[in-house]
């Protein structure tokens, strides 16, 4: 099920952002008075296929859904003949502000697409961690600083937190440019500011996932009981009988009292047998257990392959956080903002190697997670489609050829020289851009394999 959620997730996803991606070239084009020929969502054999429209449009859905075309009057090859009676309709003819307008309204349009959706999902009430700080580990970056536990977050960088992770973006933006971060926070009634100086903070191996708990943004979080209320499929839990309900007593003869004494037992003992009690309904149970070795990072840890049982945030641990149209309208744009520059970001250190390259994700984890947020629900799933828009927007700008990117750059070009570039020029470049993309591919799908190894 996990897989079939994962493969239905993943083509839903493309699908959608490849038609939006396609039909802002399309419609553009239309608009500005350019033919269009061909209007293709996916490559390939066509699985399905239409004409309509005074111009005979061809509408196809292909084969392989990775990607999708629009093909103009004029933009074939030089041994494609032009109607001189439609010459003026034909792709090539336009001045460049045309075309680069046409070129520029598929990424454009993933930008917007997501601000539409944040949009949505910012008018929906949300219940969220209060901006109360919880228990923080004595490693993170604001206990160093003086933030303990009770103290109340009031800004960052002088923006209003009304809610814990309010400012996740921004806060990852200013560390990945080693600008300052000013923290706000209220303590037994005395308001302080703490500095924290990011040009100190390591950021090759960061975590997106975790960096506001490596950095200290931590929420008062519910209570996590020793009782296991999840078991992974295949796991060693699951293979040695433990069951949902049990609840863990011992390991070794050193009592469990709470969840961290079960994970500082488990992971140092990786293929390591233990001697597991648990409380099944009243009745002591044991039974000897390996943990299953795991990479974690740069490290090999044990895991039994169990999920606790969390208990209901308490009613002071949570805040309702709603806004009106304009208020959503702008957390859209600011959220569509703040991750295209993330990702942009992210993409310059990983270049100039200060941010890891197993930050790049291919096919297989974007599947992964798209299975993961459809079963989680709805919400969730349009929040992963906007974030898959908004890469799809930033790295069709990419300069590279054969991109939207590359094409714009070739415009710039032609500004510069004070003449068109030829059609041949440019269809010669064509296999360094397919070079790079097969490249950056490679790398994708290896950090995949990778990951579904580890």
């Amino acid at each position: 099920m996990a897989f079939l959620y994962s493969v239905v997730g993943f083509l839903i996803a493309i699908g959608v952002l490849v038609a939006v991606h396609e039909f802002g070239h399309y419609w553009v084009a239309r608009k500005l008075g350019v033919k269009v020929l061909t209007y293709s969502i996916g490559f390939g054999k066509p699985i399905w296929r239409k004409v309509a429209g005074p111009d005979q449009i061809e509408y196809v859905i292909a084969q392989i859904p990775l990607g999708g075309y629009v093909k103009f009057l004029g933009e074939g090859t030089e041994a494609d003949p032009v109607d001189p009676k439609e010459a003026h309709r034909a792709f090539d003819n336009q001045p460049i502000w045309k075309r680069a307008l046409i070129v520029a309204a598929g990424p454009g349009i993933n930008f917007l697409f997501a601000i539409i959706l944040f949009m949505f999902l910012g008018m929906q009430t949300e219940t969220r961690q209060t901006p109360v700080f919880g228990n923080l580990s004595e490693n993170t970056v604001l206990s160093q600083a003086g933030v303990t536990q009770g103290d109340r977050l009031i800004s960052i960088n002088g923006k209003q937190a009304r809610f814990m992770a309010e400012h996740e973006l921004y806060i990852f933006n200013q560390l990945l440019q080693r600008k300052p971060i000013n923290v706000t926070v209220e303590s037994a009634g005395s308001v302080s500011t703490k500095l924290i100086e990011t040009s100190e903070i390591p950021i090759y191996r960061i975590n997106p996932a975790s960096m506001m708990r490596q950095l200290g943004f931590v929420g008062v979080l519910p209570e996590i009981t020793t009782e296991i209320a999840h078991l992974a499929p295949g796991s060693p839990a699951a293979a040695a009988g433990l069951q949902v309900g049990d609840v863990f007593v011992a390991i070794d003869d050193k009592p469990i009292e709470v969840w961290e004494d079960l994970t500082s037992a488990v992971q140092p003992s990786a293929n390591t047998p233990l001697n597991i009690t648990v409380d099944r309904a009243g009745q002591r149970v044991s039974m000897i257990i390996a943990p299953e070795a795991k990479t974690d990072g740069d490290r090999v840890i044990g895991v039994l392959g169990v999920g606790p049982k969390f208990m209901p945030l308490p009613e002071q641990g949570k805040i309702e956080i709603s806004r009106s149209p304009l208020e959503a309208l702008a957390h859209g744009a600011t959220q569509t903002w703040q991750m295209s520059s993330l990702t942009l970001r992210m993409l310059g250190k990983m270049i100039t190697l200060q941010v890891s390259y197993k930050n790049v994700n291919g096919p297989i984890m974007i599947a992964d997670v798209a299975g993961q947020a459809i079963q989680v629900g709805f919400t969730t799933y349009l929040y992963f489609i906007a974030l898959i828009s908004i890469s799809l927007g930033v790295m069709n700008l990419l300069p590279i050829p054969m991109l939207d990117g590359g094409h714009l750059a070739s415009y710039v070009l032609e500004i510069f020289a004070g003449k068109d570039i030829s059609r041949r020029a440019f269809i010669a470049v064509q296999p360094f851009g397919l070079l790079m993309l097969a490249g950056l591919m490679s790398l994708a799908f290896y950090n995949d394999i990778l990951r579904l190894f580890n």
